[in-house]
């Protein structure tokens, strides 16, 4: 009975030492003193009787819970790791205040058996060190933030009791420029980075796509989108397109797609076959989402020899952005300019989607349905406008890269719309121009 009575007093006795010098050196974490690295004029402290630790020290049930507080208060105190301040008249049986003292900080971790924040942001830091030498310049960027913040003690919202997921992050990242500019299985190269082909998508994902997100600059609208400007997919890549094209292989023999009525999907190794393009289209049509793709296919079957469609998926991902500069050079290269349009959504989206083709693959391109007219006209089918979709709306108007758009953007604000391009189920191409 003895002898379990003093296993009791023990476990009690190791867990409110160890847990009352991590409250204390939490406090300390927290304070301008461990940022500047300087002790302050006020010591980490508690108040007993808002700490949590009051209800123990005040169960009147179990009296010797106090005792053995005391006991263990009383010796860390001649031990010099802190300091107390007793209740008065209370004979030295009830502690008012905790404080810890600035001298006795690496005791203090030693006796918690709590890892220090700064032995923490200085692991990371050392996680983080081989992207700063990164060769793309986003992710170089961001690292040398990150390990500057975390030599100012700063967490930069990092899950600090977690460096094995930051190992597999720079893993990652260090890999991925490697691909060369390709784009491959997000399963396949799990497997051949980490042994297992779920552990990408189970444990790195989240986290590598928060920081894409954060930190290239870019805009896109999906995770997908995403995965592929880092050199990633879910599945294998296709474009998409329908009308007059003849394309030459690297071989010297040439492949046309005009008779193939409904359009075709190239593969990847496909287009890597093609070192030359030509087309005879009248104008070139690239459309956002899949549906309004089919839908022009097929009530304009009868003008598929004057146009080429092509469906970009939102971002066109990084197999059709090269088959585009392929046929923006033809066309650059061709005896008289085509037209080349897009139509997307009438949404932030959508514009910016617009913007991106144009910035980086079409110089010329143009919109189509995709202004104030269609808009209204398409009202009663338009979805709503958030406060938070609203506020978005407001900083693209002030926004010189959109400044085009600024009529069509007014009246989403104003009429507080959007519009989807398959809300519009009927194609005539005479409406817009």
């Amino acid at each position: 009975m003895q002898i379990e009575s003093d296993r009791l007093e023990e476990a009690f006795k190791q867990h409110f030492s160890r847990k009352l010098l991590s409250t204390l050196l939490e406090k300390y974490e927290q304070s301008q003193s461990f940022q500047s690295g300087e002790p302050g004029k006020q010591r980490p402290q508690l108040v007993m009787s808002k700490s949590p630790f009051n209800s123990d020290y005040t169960d009147e049930m179990d009296f010797m819970k106090r005792q053995w507080m005391n006991e263990i208060l009383i010796d860390l105190e001649y031990k010099g790791i802190i300091s107390l301040r007793w209740g008065k008249f209370s004979n030295f049986q009830e502690v008012e205040r905790i404080y810890l003292n600035w001298d006795m900080l690496v005791e203090a971790y030693s006796l918690s058996g709590r890892m220090s924040l700064r032995k923490k942001l200085n692991r990371l830091r050392e996680i983080f060190e081989p992207l700063v030498q990164h060769p793309w310049a986003w992710v170089a960027d961001w690292g040398e933030r990150v390990r500057a913040g975390l030599l100012e003690g700063k967490t930069s919202y990092l899950d600090l009791d977690n460096p094995s997921g930051y190992v597999d992050l720079v893993r990652t990242l260090l890999q991925l420029s490697k691909l060369d500019g390709k784009v491959v299985s997000l399963r396949l190269f799990s497997q051949q980075l980490f042994q297992d082909s779920k552990h990408l998508e189970r444990e790195v994902l989240k986290r590598l796509l928060n920081v894409v997100k954060q930190a290239s600059g870019e805009q896109r609208e999906t995770d997908e989108e995403w995965l592929d400007f880092i050199g990633l997919t879910r599945n294998p890549q296709y474009v998409y397109l329908c009308g007059p094209l003849r394309a030459r292989s690297k071989s010297g023999g040439w492949i046309s797609t005009e008779e193939l009525m409904g359009g075709v999907g190239l593969s990847r190794q496909t287009v890597e076959l093609i070192n030359d393009m030509t087309t005879d289209a009248r104008r070139i049509i690239t459309i956002e989402n899949l549906s309004s793709y089919h839908q022009w296919v097929e009530q304009r079957e009868l003008y598929a020899a004057e146009e080429l469609i092509i469906y970009t998926g939102g971002f066109p991902h990084r197999l059709l952005q090269h088959f585009l500069k392929m046929l923006s050079n033809a066309v650059d290269k061709g005896d008289k300019p085509i037209p080349i349009m897009h139509w997307g959504d009438i949404d932030l989206g959508g514009i910016r989607i617009f913007e991106f083709i144009k910035t980086r693959l079409f110089p010329s391109l143009e919109p189509i349905w995709m202004n104030s007219a269609v808009l209204l006209n398409y009202e009663r089918q338009a979805a709503s406008v958030s406060d938070e979709y609203a506020s978005r709306i407001q900083a693209a108007l002030d926004d010189p890269g959109y400044a085009a758009w600024i009529p069509v953007m007014q009246t989403m604000l104003e009429r507080r719309i959007r519009l989807e391009q398959e809300s519009i189920t009927e194609i005539e191409l005479s409406s817009e121009d």
